[in-house]
Formats: C-alpha cells, structure tokens, sequence
C-alpha cells in the first residue's frame, strides 16, 4: 500500500474520530503501534510526541519524530501565542501536525523549556518548539530527508533551538 493511501486514511479515520460523538479518548488510548497508521502524521492523538535532534546533511542539526522524518515550521504561523494557520485538509494533508494530547512531549537534545502544546481548531493538541507548531512533510519519503525546507519560502525544518536550521 503506497504511503499516500495510508496517510490518506489515517487522515479520514482522524476526521471521522473527532465528529464521533463516542469516546474518541478511549479508542485512541487503546491502539498499539502495530494498529496505528503510519505516514505524516506519525503521532495519533493522545501518544506521546517523541523528538529527537539528528543532523541532516542538507540543512544541518534538526528536530526529528520518533521516525526520524524532519519537523518543519511555518513563518506564516503565530509564535506569541502559538497559532497554526494550516488548518484546511489541503494545507493538512501536505503538512500534517505532529500531535500530543496533554502535553506528552519526550525529547532529547530539545531544551524542555522550548516545548509545549497548541490547541487546534479542531481540540487536537499540536506540540510547539519555542511556539512554533510543527508538522511533518508528506514528500519527505525516508527518515532524514528535509526536502520542504524553503518551501513557498515560509515552510522550514525546526532547529534545536526552535529557529529555521541553516548549515
């Protein structure tokens, strides 16, 4: 199954949970890794969100996901306070929000004091790096690559101290 279909239905069974009217909390805190889709949005609602500093060979020293696929800003999202403007399935779909119910945030190499939650539109929990939220790029096709860096000049992989990374 290619990577886009399984993003595509995770996307629609996240959709579809947050319109239940059952306990969407519940059916999330029950799945193991091996039942959750894996693509972009890598972190399910109410997992914890695990980050990483790797170095990329393109841009420099990076905050990953559990995966290894780079995180990104967008210049175009508020920091103070936090504020993420890509919020429609067509924004969404290319730039999935890396989520954490609660505040479940696990980093290393990330100052602690640098992270934090936003809420969405929608009641999900996006993490934060210095109030930036951040996404995962779907083009990015293996762990490592940070191919939306510079992207519409305002998309750009977070670095360790919550900034755009450059060499």
């Amino acid at each position: 199954m290619s990577r886009f279909v399984v993003f595509l239905v995770f996307a629609l069974m996240t959709l579809s949970a947050c319109t239940s009217t059952g306990n969407a909390d519940q059916d999330h805190d029950t799945a193991t890794p091996e039942e959750t889709a894996s693509g972009p949005a890598a972190v399910p609602p109410g997992d914890v969100a695990t980050l990483r500093v790797e170095q990329s060979p393109a841009v420099g020293p990076v905050v990953a996901d559990r995966e290894h696929y780079t995180l990104y800003l967008n210049t175009q999202d508020g920091t103070n306070p936090p504020r993420s403007t890509c919020l429609e399935p067509e924004c969404t779909l290319v730039w999935a929000p890396l989520l954490a119910r609660g505040g479940k945030i696990e980093a290393t190499g990330v100052e602690r004091s640098l992270l934090g939650t936003v809420q969405r539109p929608d009641g999900l929990e996006q993490v934060t790096i210095a109030g930036h939220p951040v996404y995962r790029f779907v083009d990015d096709e293996q762990a490592g690559d940070a191919t939306g860096h510079g992207a519409e000049g305002r998309w750009f992989a977070i670095s360790p101290t919550g900034g755009k990374a450059t060499r």
